[in-house]
């Protein structure tokens, strides 16, 4: 088993051969016999931002939930996911009072798991309460290969047509400002 060091922020962290963590994320390499895994929190969207070619919905979206992924499974639950009552739409008006604080008329969410490397996978959809409460818990097949996953929840059939996200893992954290370190600080 060879040993190597994986910048992540402003930290290095010892890692095996087969297994590269990045913030909360692990994936194995797949010849291995260690299955990949993401455990993180979901966080609601923020209008004009694109993730992995899939824009955020109009509206700014609020969410208490969390994700774990395996290479077999995943199991995304959210609370209150909706729109806030108070806050602005993607063109700078105020988000209209006949959808703040609710879900906008959507009835079900799906997850789509997106990969830096390989094809997404969605799960089917799941009933979106009134109150914004769901639970995804469903058997899913990760690519060969595939590496770090960005989880997205949203409408099964996007909004007129167009793919969108509500809630999303933390990008930013995992990927963004995690990945600004290099092995010269």
């Amino acid at each position: 088993m060879s040993l190597f060091w994986k910048r992540t922020g402003k930290m290095l962290l010892p890692v095996t051969a087969g297994l590269m963590m990045l913030g909360t994320v692990a994936f194995a390499d797949m010849n291995a016999q260690t299955a990949p895994a993401y455990t993180g929190k979901l966080f609601g969207n923020i209008p004009n931002v694109t993730v992995r070619g899939i824009p955020a919905g109009g509206a700014p979206w609020v969410v208490d939930g969390s994700v774990k992924l395996t290479d077999n499974h995943i199991w995304a639950s959210g609370k209150w996911l909706m729109v806030p009552k108070t806050g602005y739409l993607a063109d700078g008006k105020p988000i209209p009072m006949k959808v703040a604080g609710t879900t906008a008329g959507f009835l079900k969410v799906v997850a789509e798991i997106t990969f830096a490397n390989a094809k997404s996978v969605v799960t089917a959809p799941v009933t979106l309460t009134a109150k914004g409460d769901f639970t995804i818990n469903a058997k899913v097949m990760i690519p060969k290969g595939a590496a770090d996953p960005v989880i997205l929840i949203g409408p099964p059939n996007g909004m007129g047509g167009e793919k969108v996200w509500f809630a999303s893992t933390n990008f930013l954290m995992d990927y963004g400002q995690a990945m600004m370190g290099s092995a010269s600080n």
